[in-house]
């Protein structure tokens, strides 16, 4: 049966390939590494003119990378298993939200109470992905986290579903689908991971101490940092275009009424131009 394909992920040269199992999936181990997929051309309007070059650097995927270690060398892991194994696997709901990148109805999730300490767990290949200690209360009825696990267990892209370009976040060892990347989250990162809550499971401390220790050693090896190149720069350039775009409009409606302004709707471009410009300087902050 057909494969499933979240995303291509050409590999260069040639290496030995090692077939496994893992959490019920099959999973083919590559030694080398891997080609980013290359940002598709979007239509040529004025809007993804101003949009490309935000794009253009956070829409360039991470390389797949598997939860296990051997030796001191991370391996690039590739899930195959088709559409119908997945069927088979998942729920219809955990189908739709992780392989057709559906999204839940917000305030349906038991994981928006868990207070417990423990480990979120990928509900597609068991991979795990965050932990309570990262969680916060969004108050957008979907589960919450400032940071994964480490740099490693999530993945972004850029979609454009709604027009406006959004950061994507994936399960780094099967490409399931878990939600969207924001830059209004609490500190030290500043982001808010609003992911989908039926994308994953569950499991406290007292229930699985063994994957403590993997996660309290993932998190001191390769700890979460924010990538400049990826997720601060991008962050940079979006919103100090659109600040810039409303102070160039405020500046204009000045040059027309010469130099006077003449209602409070003159100097409203001002608010949201302020807004965007604290938000730059914001993740040009977190990059330091």
């Amino acid at each position: 049966s057909q494969l499933a394909t979240h995303r291509f992920h050409p590999r260069v040269l040639d290496f030995q390939i090692v077939q496994f199992k893992a959490s019920g999936v099959r999973v083919r181990i590559h030694g080398g590494t891997t080609a980013t997929e290359s940002t598709k051309m979007i239509g040529w309007t004025l809007f993804h003119l101003l949009v490309l070059p935000a794009a253009l650097v956070s829409g360039f995927q991470q390389p797949h990378v598997f939860a296990n270690r051997r030796g001191s060398t991370w391996l690039n892991a590739v899930v195959e298993i088709s559409i119908d194994e997945w069927k088979e696997k998942l729920s219809p709901e955990q189908f739709y939200v992780l392989r057709e990148e559906g999204t839940e109805a917000p305030n349906s999730s038991e994981l928006n109470f868990v207070k417990e300490q423990g480990t979120f767990t990928c509900a597609g290949c068991g991979a795990p992905l965050f932990v309570t200690s990262t969680k916060f209360d969004s108050g957008t009825g979907w589960p919450s986290f400032y940071a994964p696990i480490d740099s490693t267990a999530v993945e972004t892209s850029t979609d454009f579903k709604l027009i406006l370009p959004r950061t994507e976040c994936s399960c780094s060892n099967c490409g399931g689908h878990l939600g969207h990347v924001f830059d209004d989250g609490p500190e030290p990162t500043g982001q808010r991971f609003c992911l989908n809550g039926v994308a994953m499971k569950f499991t406290s401390e007292q229930e699985g101490p063994e994957l403590v220790e993997i996660v309290t050693r993932r998190k001191k090896e390769m700890p979460y940092k924010l990538s400049f190149l990826t997720q601060v720069l991008p962050s940079i350039a979006t919103n100090g275009l659109f600040g810039a775009l409303f102070f160039n409009s405020f500046l204009q409606t000045l040059q027309v009424h010469g130099g006077t302004i003449l209602s409070p709707l003159d100097i409203f471009p001002v608010i949201p131009a302020v807004y965007f410009g604290v938000k730059a300087l914001q993740s040009l902050r977190r990059a330091q």
